[in-house]
């Protein structure tokens, strides 16, 4: 993600689609001088498997709280330490983020 890594990008609300392309650039799919604007049909346009995973994968960080995700599907750094010790079954009895 940018200078300040996740924690920095994520510190705020984001939109799903530049949240994921932020995650894109932390994995390397994307290079680091590689623009939103050259990528984003990935994420709004059905067919583009890389833009559908990279949006998993957030939802997956949110699911293990990681991350928040509101129902504008934005994204947000969790502020609050995550418990990584969670399991599938600790995870799926919680309430949903807001």
């Amino acid at each position: 993600m940018a200078v300040g890594g996740p924690r920095d990008v994520l510190a705020g609300w984001t939109d799903y689609d530049a949240a994921g392309f932020e995650l894109g650039k932390v994995l390397g799919v994307f290079p680091a001088n590689q623009s939103f604007g050259g990528v984003k049909r990935m994420f709004w346009v059905d067919g583009y498997p890389l833009g559908a995973m990279l949006v998993d994968i957030l939802d997956r960080m949110a699911e293990a709280g990681v991350l928040l995700k509101n129902e504008d599907r934005q994204y947000m750094w969790n502020p609050d330490e995550s418990d990584l010790s969670l399991t599938r079954g600790s995870v799926e009895g919680r309430e949903p983020s807001p």
